[in-house]
């Protein structure tokens, strides 16, 4: 539920308007499939790298905003910065609406060059993550942006979790979010 409702937030909180190293705006290879429409199962062995997140061993407000920042950073660093043209960043703890408690919340988008391809850009971003350990749990693709939301584990209480959007819908606009919400900090 905890992930629901961060999706929900933060896609709300979504108003792509206009901005990291070796994802580039060429279209992925004709072999690569579009992610599943539903949960994908993770991968039978994942060898933790920068874009795999590590629960502290206590979750504070400070240890998931440290963590949080650092997966978004290591996500957007695989977007070739020649493409960025700017990166908005809204970063924050988030107060739980429905119950107590709070995650740590962000919101990067990123416009990126005009003549960039940002699905396919956002579809590469997606094929990394997959190999760490993230797990598709849905994918659209509609009328020019695409979202896929993906959690990094099975336990709720443990898992952080990220939306990889684009959104190609305005013709000379390219542009790319990043969402990402932490567990929730007790």
């Amino acid at each position: 539920m905890r992930t629901v409702l961060a999706a929900v937030v933060l896609l709300g909180a979504l108003t792509l308007t206009g901005c990291t190293g070796s994802i580039s705006s060429e279209p992925p290879p004709a072999d690569r499939s579009t992610p599943a429409p539903s949960a994908t199962a993770p991968p039978a062995s994942v060898t933790p790298t920068a874009l795999t997140p590590v629960m502290p061993g206590e979750l504070t407000d400070a240890s998931a905003q440290a963590e949080s920042t650092r997966v978004a950073d290591a996500i957007q660093a695989l977007v070739d910065p020649a493409l960025i043209v700017n990166v908005d960043d809204h970063s924050q703890l988030v107060e739980k609406a429905e119950s107590d408690g709070r995650y740590y919340g962000i919101l990067r988008t990123i416009t990126l060059d005009p003549a960039a391809d940002a699905v396919s850009i956002a579809t590469a971003l997606v094929a990394s993550l997959e190999p760490s350990g993230w797990i598709t749990l849905e994918t659209s693709n509609d009328g020019g942006v695409f979202l896929n939301a993906m959690t990094s584990g099975t336990e709720e209480a443990s898992a952080w979790f990220v939306v990889v959007g684009a959104d190609a819908s305005v013709p000379g606009e390219a542009v790319l979010s990043i969402q990402l919400a932490s567990p929730d900090i007790p």
